[in-house]
C-alpha cells in the first residue's frame, strides 16, 4: 500500500513529494554559479560562510543531498537585499520563515541560538566573481552536530572524521565554550566517536 499524505486536485501525493527538493553537490553548485552570475558587477564580495550539510556536500561525501544551504550570519558579509534577488534570479527561496518543509531549494540564515558552533576562523571553499563560499573548520561543524547527533548528523560526522581526521583536542576546546545545555549534550555524546573512529 502506498504510503500517502493527502490528495491534490484529485492526485495522491506521496509522503516523498512533500519533501524539500534536495541537491547534491554538483546542483548545488550550478545552483550557485546562477547565483554568483545574478549578483551586479560591482561590489564587494558578497562573502557567505555555510554550515550544516556543506562541508559534507562540498567535501565529497557519498549521496549526500541538501534541500538547503545554511548561511551562519555571525561569519558572513553580504548586502541581505542584493542576496535575497539574486537568490530568487537563481531559483531558490530566500530564508523561508513561514514554509516549514518548502518544495523549493531554499537559503537559510542561521544565528547563534540553538545552533552552537564556538569560535573559528572560516575556511575558503570557493570563489566565484564576487560569491565568496566559506565554511567553518571541521572540529567547529562535528562539534555542533554532536548537539543533536541524530542518524544524519552522526552520518555526516562518520564522513567529516574519516575525511578530515579532526584534532579531537580541539573539539573538546569548542565544545567548551557553547552555552551549558549545548555544551552537556555535546560531551555526552563524544562517545560517537570512539563508536564511529573504528
Amino acid at each position: 500500500m502506498l504510503d500517502t499524505a493527502l490528495t491534490k486536485n484529485g492526485a495522491v501525493l506521496l509522503v516523498e513529494d512533500l519533501m524539500p527538493t534536495a541537491l547534491n553537490s554538483d546542483e548545488w553548485m550550478a545552483v550557485l554559479g546562477r547565483l554568483a552570475a545574478a549578483l551586479p558587477l560591482s561590489g564587494p564580495p558578497m562573502r557567505l560562510c555555510l554550515i550544516g550539510s556543506a562541508a559534507c556536500l562540498f567535501g565529497g561525501m557519498d549521496g549526500r543531498v541538501s534541500g538547503d544551504l545554511d548561511i551562519w550570519k555571525p561569519a558572513s558579509d553580504y548586502d541581505r537585499l542584493e542576496l535575497k534577488v539574486a537568490a530568487e534570479k537563481a531559483g531558490l527561496l530566500f530564508d523561508p520563515k513561514f514554509t516549514l518543509e518548502p518544495d523549493t531549494p531554499y537559503l537559510q540564515l542561521v544565528e547563534p541560538g540553538l545552533t552552537q558552533l564556538g569560535p573559528f576562523e572560516p575556511v575558503l571553499i570557493e570563489r566565484m566573481g564576487r560569491l565568496h563560499l566559506y565554511r567553518p573548520p571541521v572540529e567547529n561543524l562535528v562539534a555542533a552536530k554532536l548537539i543533536r547527533a541524530e542518524p544524519k548528523d552522526l552520518g555526516d560526522i562518520r564522513f567529516l572524521v574519516s575525511h578530515y581526521r579532526p584534532d579531537v583536542g580541539r573539539l573538546r576546546q569548542i565544545i567548551a565554550t557553547f552555552e551549558r545545555v549545548a555544551r552537556d549534550k555535546a560531551t555526552e555524546n563524544l562517545v560517537y566517536l570512539d563508536v564511529l573512529d573504528t
